[in-house]
C-alpha cells in the first residue's frame, strides 16, 4: 500500500496538562506519501494530514477510565516517543483502499475509445476477479442446500 520509505513529515504539537494532571498533546501532522492505487496498482502521491488530540497515560489500566472517544497513548517509563505518536496518527489517516482521485488513466487506456469507460471498467473488474470458490459453487449447484 505505502511505497517507499523516504519523505518529509511536518508536525506542530502543543503539550499541556489536562484536568486530571495528565499530559495532553494537541496539534496537526501532515506528510506526502507514495501509495499504490488499489484499482490500477499504479503509484501516486497523496498528501495525508490529521489532527492530534491525545492524552498520555502511565499505565494500561488508566485507559479504562477514559471516554471511548478519547485517544490515548501509554507511555513506557517517563519518556514518550514523538515518532510513535506521529507515526500512529499518520497510519490511521492513510486511506484503507487508496486510489487515484481523478481516475486511473493507465487502467482506462486499456479500453477502446468508442466504449463507455465506466461500463468497460466494471466489466473488466468482473473478468479479472479471482473467485476461489466458484468451482465449489458449480459442484453443488444442482443439489439441495440441506444436503451440503
Amino acid at each position: 500500500m505505502v511505497l517507499g520509505q523516504e519523505g518529509q513529515v511536518k508536525f506542530s504539537l502543543i503539550f499541556s496538562i489536562d484536568e486530571q494532571c495528565r499530559t495532553l498533546i494537541t496539534g496537526n501532522v501532515s506528510a506526502a506519501v507514495n501509495l499504490e492505487c488499489q484499482i490500477c496498482l499504479g503509484e501516486f502521491s497523496e498528501q495525508i494530514s490529521c489532527e492530534i488530540n491525545t492524552v498520555v497515560v502511565e499505565e494500561l489500566n488508566e485507559l479504562f477510565d477514559l471516554d471511548q472517544d478519547r485517544a490515548a497513548f501509554v507511555a513506557v517509563g517517563k519518556c514518550v516517543s514523538l515518532q510513535d505518536i506521529v507515526e500512529d496518527e499518520l497510519i490511521v489517516a492513510i486511506p484503507m483502499a487508496p486510489k487515484h482521485r481523478s481516475g486511473c488513466a493507465g487502467y482506462a487506456a486499456r479500453f477502446s475509445e468508442g466504449s463507455d469507460s465506466k461500463e468497460a471498467l466494471g466489466e473488466a473488474a468482473c473478468e479479472d476477479t479471482y473467485r476461489p470458490f466458484s468451482d465449489l459453487a458449480l459442484k453443488y449447484k444442482g443439489r439441495d442446500r440441506k444436503e451440503v
